[in-house]
């Protein structure tokens, strides 16, 4: 019997303005100073985000929403880590990544949607649970020892 799929929601907020989290997530360099081993990413409403975690493993995203420093909705490709997608119930993973404004910082809100209820699916619903609480924390420090560009006049 197929069980219903499932979601997680994991959120930061952070001290710096939407414009420089948004960055965060959509620039190779940043991304690998908090997110990944490896990345690349074509910033773009159609574009691929691919990162290789320091654990190893790669995701694979299409980037369906690109509202510039406010949303970003990544389809995540089916890889070698993932167990198989049953035929009803699952899939596609999707992350919906918001930056909301909160007055001189930005909440970040990543909903994950489409895993799988069946039990092989548990570690790696996990994995992302806890990988969000982790990346983001990371995120939020790395944002906080830098020092936001000094507007030039």
């Amino acid at each position: 019997m197929t069980k219903a799929a499932r979601g997680y929601a994991q959120f930061v907020q952070i001290q710096r303005p939407p414009a420089r989290v948004f960055s965060a997530f959509t620039s190779k360099e940043q991304l690998e100073t908090w997110y990944a081993a490896e990345a690349s990413v074509e910033p773009r409403r159609g574009g691929a985000l691919r990162v290789r975690l320091k654990d190893g493993r790669t995701r694979d995203a299409l980037i369906d929403v690109f509202d510039q420093d406010r949303r970003l909705r990544l389809i995540y490709m089916p890889d070698a880590a993932m167990p198989p997608m049953p035929p009803a119930g699952g899939g596609p993973i999707i992350e919906d990544v918001l930056f909301d404004p909160k007055g001189d910082s930005t909440m970040v809100r990543v909903l994950g949607s489409g895993v799988p209820g069946e039990h092989e699916w548990d570690p790696y619903f996990a994995w992302l649970r806890s990988g969000w609480t982790y990346w983001l924390h990371t995120l939020k420090l790395t944002l906080r020892a830098t020092r936001p560009p000094v507007a030039r006049t």
